[in-house]
């Protein structure tokens, strides 16, 4: 974990992201123009509340549902599917552990990056609380979401197929949380939300490939130890990087459309009998 950090902050320190003299490809777009994008006190803490509520709800449906026990039922690997039955692999505690922190990394990398922009005069405090809420925002409809999926369709980790699966994990329920994987979805969903945000705050930033490959590599790197830890499929894996991306994306992709209407191009007529809008594009 030590050395991981340590080559993290290298990366940092190697390309110089805490220059005193910001050359003008570098400078945040907020400094000539407006935000990239809006958020609204009442519609993203409407937006908000409505996440913690789903997320608390899909986190707790497993015990409200009654999930199905563990019985001591043999799997037969043969029942899998020919390319999951390849990539599975019995549990390791090690690589378990190396993906956890993997998946940890990509959590400090984007808040990193923003907040080392910050110090450096680069990124300003209004706009690090939009991004707070953005970021907020899209983390928890990825905990909603997998988490949904996660008990709807109960699939069985590779693990289970094989001895010395681990025991701790049966009274959970965790052992049928196989699809779509958990730490996969939100490795890409870190790393979809850093890629399409970097490049909208920095658009002429040189910084934009190293950015985007170093959280890409964290989320393929958590994948794949995933699947050699014996915690999914190649499938599970798959699913997860698929939803995971598309949630990164989303929603603060969203955020940019709401500034294409604001209240100046809005007008509201009401009269006795009747209620009108009109839009000034």
């Amino acid at each position: 974990m030590k050395k991981i950090l340590s080559v993290l902050v290298l990366f940092l320190v190697a390309f110089n992201l805490f220059a005193v003299e910001i050359p003008e490809n570098e400078k945040c777009i907020t400094e000539t123009e407006g935000s990239p994008f809006k958020v609204s006190a009442v519609g993203d803490g409407i937006a908000a509340g409505l996440l913690v509520g789903s997320t608390v709800f899909a986190l707790k449906l497993p015990d409200i549902i009654n999930m199905p026990e563990y019985d001591e039922f043999t799997y037969d690997l043969d029942d899998v599917n020919f390319i999951d039955r390849k990539f599975a692999r019995k549990y390791s505690k090690t690589l378990d552990h190396a993906g956890d922190a993997t998946l940890t990394l990509s959590y400090c990398l984007v808040p990193g990056i923003y907040t080392i922009q910050m110090f450096n005069n680069n990124f300003s405090e209004q706009e690090g609380l939009r991004f707070t809420v953005i970021y907020a925002e899209t983390i928890l409809a990825t905990q909603t979401v997998k988490n949904l999926l996660k008990t709807a369709i109960k699939r069985k980790r590779p693990y289970m197929y094989f001895d010395g699966y681990p025991e701790d994990e049966l009274d959970n329920y965790d052992f049928e949380f196989s699809l779509p994987s958990g730490h996969t979805t939100d490795s890409f969903m870190n790393a979809a939300f850093l890629s399409y945000t970097f490049c909208k705050y920095y658009p002429e930033s040189d910084y934009k490939i190293p950015v985007v490959a170093t959280a890409y590599s964290l989320a393929f790197a958590t994948a794949g130890l995933r699947m050699a830890s014996g915690n999914h499929f190649f499938t599970d894996t798959l699913a997860g990087a698929a939803l995971g991306t598309t949630i990164g994306f989303a929603v603060p992709w969203l955020h940019t459309l709401s500034q294409k209407v604001s209240t100046e191009n809005v007008s509201v007529s009401i009269t006795p009998t009747s209620t009108s809008v009109s839009f000034k594009f």
